[in-house]
C-alpha cells in the first residue's frame, strides 16, 4: 500500500499540529503521524507557560489558569512577585493539544493516531522521498511525500537520522503528580532551589484550578545523578505546609514524566532539501525553565507557512525563509537562556540563595520577563538600572559558552 501526500508530518504534538494547521489552510494535503492514540495522551509536560504570548498565538483564556503570585523559595531565602493582572499561567496540556489538533483537522490536515513512523524513505542518491509507517488500520505501507517534517519531540529520530542535529548529549528530565489539594492557594506558582529539592535543576507547584495542583522535580542529565521519583517524594513532604499542613487531604489524580532536550539553540539544521525540523525535535524551546509549547507552537506556523511560500520547491535554499525567521525571533533569548542553564547546573546551595537575593532586587515585571526568557533590550536596560550585577552574572554565562 503506498499513500500521496504533499506534506508529512511526523508527530502530533504542538509543533507538528501548528505546521500541519498552517500548511494546509495554505492548500497542501497534509497528513499528521502521531504514534500514540489520542492527541495530548499522555501529558508529558507541566504546562507552566506565560499569557500575553499564549494570546498572541490565539489560544484561548480556557487553555490555562492564570496565576498572580510566583514565589521562588531558596536554601534560605524567599521572594514573592505579586501581579494583579496575571503573566504566568499553567496550561490544560491535554486542552491546548485538542485545540490545536482541532484547528489543523478544520484546515484540511488528516491526523493519524497510533501511527508509528519506522523511518525515511529515500532514492539512489539519497533524495528524501517520504516515510514508512504503519498503524493499526493500514498495517505497513509507504508514504511519498513532497515533504517530510520531523516533530518527534525529544528523540528527533528523523532528524539524527538525517544528520541534521546532535544526539542528546544532555536532556532535562521531569517528573510530577498531578494532585487534589483542596487546601493549596491557586492563586501562586512555586519554584523551589537547592541541592535538597533538585541539584542542578528545580522543584515546582503550578496550580491548574479547581483545588488541583502539579507537583514536580526536573534534573538535567549527565549534570545530575539524582533520582527525580526520589526527589518529588521528598518534595511532596514539603508541599503539605502550602497545601494546610501535614493532616491536609493531600490525593494523586495523575502523574506525568517527560524530556527535553538540552542543545545549544542553533545546533539542529532546521531545513534541508525535502525535510524540516520543528519543536523539541530542533531544540526550540527555553532551557532557562524548561518551557517548550508556545516556542513549537510559533516554530510549527513560521515552517508551515514556509511550505506553502515554497510553492512546491522544497530545495533546501527556497525553505530557509524559515529558519531565518525563526532565528531573527528567538536567537538571543534562547542563547542566553541555554547559557544560563549550563552555569545554574552547577550551582550549589549558596549560589541558589545569591541569585535569590539579586531576584529580590527585580520588580515583578522585571523577573516575570526573566522568568519568560525574554531578554530584550529594553529589559536588559532596565534591570541595568535596577541591578546590575544580574546583567554581569549573564555575562560571564555567555563568556563560558563562547
Amino acid at each position: 500500500m503506498q499513500d500521496d501526500v504533499d506534506v508529512a508530518i511526523v508527530g502530533g504534538g504542538p509543533a507538528g499540529l501548528a505546521t500541519a494547521a498552517a500548511a494546509a489552510a495554505g492548500g497542501l494535503r497534509v497528513v499528521v503521524h502521531e504514534r500514540n492514540g489520542a492527541i495530548g495522551e499522555p501529558v508529558r509536560t507541566s504546562g507552566g507557560s506565560f499569557v500575553e504570548p499564549l494570546r498572541r498565538l490565539g489560544l484561548p483564556d480556557d487553555c490555562w489558569h492564570p496565576v498572580h503570585r510566583i514565589r521562588v523559595i531558596g536554601p534560605t531565602t524567599d521572594v514573592v512577585k505579586t501581579y494583579r493582572t496575571p503573566v504566568g499561567c499553567v496550561l490544560d496540556v491535554r486542552r491546548t493539544y485538542q485545540w490545536l489538533g482541532a484547528r489543523a483537522v478544520d484546515a484540511g490536515a488528516e491526523i493519524r493516531l497510533k501511527s508509528h513512523v519506522e523511518g525515511l524513505r529515500r532514492d539512489d542518491a539519497g533524495r528524501v522521498l517520504g516515510l514508512r509507517a504503519r498503524d493499526p488500520l493500514r498495517g505497513r505501507y509507504d508514504v511519498n511525500a513532497n515533504v517530510v517534517v520531523d516533530a518527534s519531540g525529544h528523540t528527533g529520530f528523523l532528524a539524527r537520522e538525517a544528520g541534521l542535529r546532535p544526539g542528546n548529549e544532555r536532556s532535562a528530565v521531569g517528573m510530577e503528580v498531578e494532585l487534589r489539594a483542596a487546601g493549596y492557594d491557586q492563586d501562586e506558582a512555586i519554584f523551589w532551589l537547592g541541592d535538597s529539592v533538585a541539584p542542578g535543576g528545580y522543584g515546582w507547584a503550578f496550580p491548574t484550578g479547581e483545588g488541583r495542583v502539579r507537583l514536580g522535580v526536573g534534573v538535567v542529565r549527565p549534570d545530575s545523578e539524582a533520582e527525580p521519583r526520589e526527589l518529588l517524594n521528598r518534595l511532596l513532604e514539603v508541599f503539605r505546609t502550602h497545601a494546610g499542613g501535614p493532616d491536609a487531604a493531600v490525593g494523586a489524580l495523575e502523574m506525568h514524566s517527560g524530556l527535553m532536550p538540552v542543545i545549544a539553540p542553533t545546533a539542529t539544521q532546521l531545513a534541508a532539501d525535502r525535510f524540516l525540523v520543528v519543536g523539541d525535535a530542533g531544540g526550540q524551546g527555553s532551557t532557562l525553565l524548561g518551557e517548550g509549547i508556545r516556542y513549537a507552537i510559533s516554530a510549527g506556523r513560521m515552517a508551515g507557512e514556509a511550505l506553502v511560500a515554497a510553492r512546491g520547491d522544497y530545495t533546501r535554499a527556497r525553505l530557509t525563509a524559515y529558519p531565518r525567521s525563526w532565528h531573527r525571533k528567538t536567537k538571543r533569548d534562547l542563547a542566553i537562556s541555554y547559557a544560563v542553564n549550563t552555569r545554574i547546573c552547577r550551582f550549589g546551595d549558596e549560589d541558589w540563595d545569591r541569585a535569590v537575593r539579586r531576584m529580590q532586587q527585580l520588580t515583578p515585571m522585571q523577573a516575570a520577563r526573566l522568568f519568560a526568557s525574554d531578554f530584550s533590550v529594553g529589559w536588559a536596560m532596565g534591570v541595568l538600572v535596577t541591578h546590575p550585577s544580574l546583567l554581569r552574572s549573564v555575562g560571564r554565562a555567555l563568556r563560558q559558552r563562547a
